[in-house]
């Protein structure tokens, strides 16, 4: 498996292609903007696009999807209670200096425990609702693509529409702090880390519940 990461948009967003080498098939992971640096990479990478997949549906995350999907013939992947934030993209967009976001078309509903196989790999999604309601997480073996959920020495920021701090505890403690400790977290600002790191020295995982950490 080959991971790579383009930092897209004025926020910064981690923007992830993930491949099956030996197939030639990756999937992309938040297209936040810049559909065109995407786009290059697939086609420098000589993969097809098997899927793309958003952890949720702020605009800094989901911009470039609709671009991305017409120039690969990918399907759109995401969880139906992220459909709240679509209406307002453009608008959103143009707040932060995105100025081609476009309204997404969503071709598959993501649930809870969904499995989505590119190559001889798959994606396990599990859904962690609290930044917004329908966010999720995607895992690739012990690689997780945690978007807004946690980050390197923090967590996503729960005060915007349809934010929840209690459903955000909840969710950190179920999908992030019964991880293995080796597993890496790969957010969707900043750079990667590992949930022994996060369970040691993430202030906003201190209380939590957890599994003995492995290194």
């Amino acid at each position: 498996m080959r991971i790579e990461r383009l930092v897209v948009s004025p926020l910064a967003v981690n923007c992830y292609i993930v491949g099956d080498e030996q197939a030639d098939e990756g999937i992309i992971i938040d297209p936040g903007d810049e559909a065109g640096r995407i786009v290059d990479a697939m086609r420098r990478l000589g993969w097809k696009a098997a899927a793309i997949l958003n952890t949720h549906a702020h605009v800094d995350h989901i911009a470039a999807a609709q671009e991305v999907k017409e120039a690969l013939g990918a399907r759109l992947y995401l969880h139906p209670d992220e459909a709240i934030h679509l209406p307002r993209l453009v608008e959103h967009g143009a707040m932060y200096g995105i100025y081609d976001a476009r309204v997404p078309t969503v071709d598959v509903e993501l649930s809870d425990g969904d499995r989505v196989p590119f190559g001889s790999l798959a994606v396990e999604v599990t859904l962690t609702p609290g930044h917004t309601p329908g966010h999720c997480i995607f895992a690739v073996g012990d690689d997780i693509f945690c978007g807004d959920l946690i980050f390197a020495g923090s967590i996503g920021r729960t005060d915007l529409p349809g934010g929840n701090y209690e459903a955000m505890l909840i969710s950190l403690e179920r999908a992030v702090m019964t991880l293995p400790g080796h597993t890496r977290l790969h957010p969707g600002h900043g750079e990667s880390t590992t949930v022994s790191i996060e369970q040691r020295f993430n202030p906003f995982l201190q209380g939590l519940s957890a599994q003995q950490a492995d290194e």
